[in-house]
């Protein structure tokens, strides 16, 4: 006789289900994955160049990375005072993406000359293993004399900043949600990012200068608030 299990559905009510149903379904969700899995590979190839010409253009746009992470709302949480004047140089943003585990990847930024690393590139990647195991690799910071400013935050685990995160191997939920929102969101809609219309009136709106002066009125150690750059149209 074949075996049955017993499956109950939202109205609460209950009903024998063959086994061979539940291996057949079983079989069918494996598909799905598969299609799934090689629909967002397709994906990925035929994005590619269209990428590349994006990017072409984003390079006459001034300080068009720049303003796309101060305007997205997740990434901004991340921005202190410090991160702020180091994104005054980013330069571009590139997501690599390994074409047979869509879940490897890497972001790069590249900047211009700043005052606090020799590094053009920072890289971070991340990758999972057979079994399921997170890791990450990070680029080495070369930081210019008495400018690590990630040293002073370590020791307390609410001060966020983009840099400091980019320097750990940390591969907690909260670590890899961060690389996901700027592989998923702010990459792929960087220009909605970069044109962002913010809903506050004129009051609420400030430009870079604006930033500047009130981060030198406050307190070094006081985070900068996280409103968004209006970009004029």
């Amino acid at each position: 006789m074949a075996s049955s299990s017993k499956v109950e559905t939202n109205n609460g009510e209950s009903g024998a289900i063959d086994e061979g149903v539940f291996e057949e379904m079983k079989s069918l969700l494996h598909e799905f994955e598969q299609a799934e899995t090689e629909l967002a590979r397709q994906q990925v190839k035929l994005l590619a160049p269209i990428y590349e010409k994006r990017r072409k253009i984003f390079e006459k746009i001034s300080r068009f990375w720049t303003t796309a992470f101060m305007n997205h709302p997740h990434v901004a949480q991340f921005l202190d005072h410090d991160d702020f004047e180091v994104v005054q140089c980013l330069n571009e943003l590139i997501i690599e993406r390994d074409e047979i585990n869509l879940e490897n990847y890497k972001i790069k930024l590249t900047f211009t000359e700043n005052p606090y690393f020799k590094n053009t590139e920072i890289v971070k990647e991340f990758s999972v293993d057979a079994e399921g195991r997170r890791h990450i690799k990070t680029t080495e910071i070369a930081w210019n004399e008495g400018k690590d400013f990630t040293k002073k935050r370590r020791g307390d685990e609410e001060d966020q900043s983009l840099i400091r995160w980019f320097t750990e191997h940390n591969t907690d939920d909260l670590s890899w949600e961060l690389g996901r929102s700027i592989r998923d969101d702010l990459y792929p809609q960087a220009w909605i990012y970069f044109t962002f219309e913010d809903e506050e009136d004129d009051e609420g709106e400030f430009d870079v200068e604006d930033f500047q002066e009130d981060s030198d009125e406050e307190d070094d150690s006081a985070p900068p608030s996280k409103k968004r750059v209006k970009v004029g149209k």
